[in-house]
């Protein structure tokens, strides 16, 4: 992976993830390094956001309460692993749920897009962020046409990784998914906050 590569695939993902996604495919990443790079892509990211959120004033009343014992303020390092566990959980749901719906992708197929999308996704978000600070009304705006292309993108993409020749079906793959990764996370989160408790008071 080197800047010769990676600069123009970036740039061809924004404009066009279709053919994105068939380049990434087809440079044949081994899976070990695409696991690499989502991890250092989570951790990165969930470091930025816990930097951002602890540098801004809590806001008043419960929000503030809520936001300050949430794990992004509270425990950067657990909403790091957190982060990394829904990027992980989300590649398989997303590979599962393909294939039930007929699709023909690999999981080195959805991992190398999804990685991409990633790393694509924190770049426009931290450049929103950055022209933001300095003209306000566009990170609103910003934000707004990041959701519009993100969907746009996933669709697309997940649509090359799986054969599907129709990104609403993909885009279908996209909405289970997500559904099924705040569901699993929720129960796995809860299970761990259960056996936590429990060892806690048995001490």
């Amino acid at each position: 992976m080197n800047t010769t590569v990676l600069k123009p695939l970036f740039m061809t993902t924004i404009r066009n993830p279709r053919g994105a996604a068939e380049q990434v495919i087809a440079l044949n990443w081994p899976p070990q390094a695409l696991w690499i790079a989502l991890t250092l892509i989570s951790v990165v990211t969930s470091a930025v956001v816990a930097a951002l959120v602890q540098a801004a004033p809590l806001p008043q009343g419960d929000l503030g309460t809520l936001l300050e014992a949430s794990p992004v303020y509270s425990s950067p390092l657990i909403f790091a692993v957190m982060q990394w566990a829904r990027a992980v959980f989300s590649i398989f749901m997303l590979f599962w749920i393909g294939r039930a719906l007929g699709g023909r992708g690999t999981v080195p197929d959805v991992l190398a897009v999804v990685t991409l999308l990633q790393a694509v996704s924190f770049l426009m978000v931290a450049g929103f962020t950055i022209v933001g600070m300095f003209i306000p009304f566009l990170s609103s705006l910003g934000l707004l046409v990041f959701i519009v292309w993100w969907m746009w993108a996933v669709s697309n993409m997940l649509d090359v990784a799986h054969g599907f020749d129709s990104p609403l079906k993909a885009f279908g793959v996209m909405v289970i998914a997500i559904f099924g990764v705040l569901v699993g996370l929720s129960i796995i989160m809860g299970v761990i906050g259960g056996l936590f408790a429990a060892t806690t008071g048995a001490v």
